[in-house]
């Protein structure tokens, strides 16, 4: 019996120590990068956006909330800033134009990217129409000037 006894109390006594010992937890490291958005104007092979629209663009800054810039012409790069992934990186915006200085023949819709350190997102592409098949669609969509591009950026 003592010897059962003095069994159990010894595994009792080293199962404590082991279930009472504190592990070192690695600390999870936080990664920084630098980000920066762009809205152009030009498509490579494709041509460049007619000069009369003019934009509102906002974007998620460093510390998470919408800036917003006002009477923008393309093309347009927000300033390089820090974040700490994961970042939610996001950029919508809006053009207006004039209807009297359309050109004949419409180019429109822009190329939106996020830069992040050497890379980079793009998302976007031109599109090409009229005046009058330009004004038509636009009266049947009157969203068709606004663009939204996100990206969750994670440390790897």
């Amino acid at each position: 019996m003592k010897k059962v006894t003095l069994l159990l109390v010894t595994l009792l006594i080293g199962g404590m120590m082991f279930s009472g010992c504190k592990k070192d937890q690695p600390t999870p490291t936080t990664k920084t990068v630098k980000i920066a958005y762009k809205v152009d104007n030009n498509q490579p092979g494709m041509g460049t956006a007619s000069d009369c629209f003019t934009y509102t663009i906002s974007y998620v800054g460093a510390n998470g909330k919408l800036v917003t810039v006002n009477n923008i012409k393309l093309p347009w790069t927000s300033p390089e800033f820090d974040v700490t992934l994961p970042f939610d990186a996001k950029i919508e915006g809006n053009a207006i134009f004039n209807e009297a200085e359309l050109p004949d023949q419409v180019v429109f819709r822009s190329i939106r990217t996020i830069y992040v350190n050497s890379g980079q997102y793009t998302d976007g592409t031109l599109s090409f129409l009229s005046k009058d098949r330009f004004l038509e669609e636009y009266a049947a969509n009157p969203d068709l000037l606004k663009f939204n591009f996100s990206k969750t950026l994670e440390a790897n």
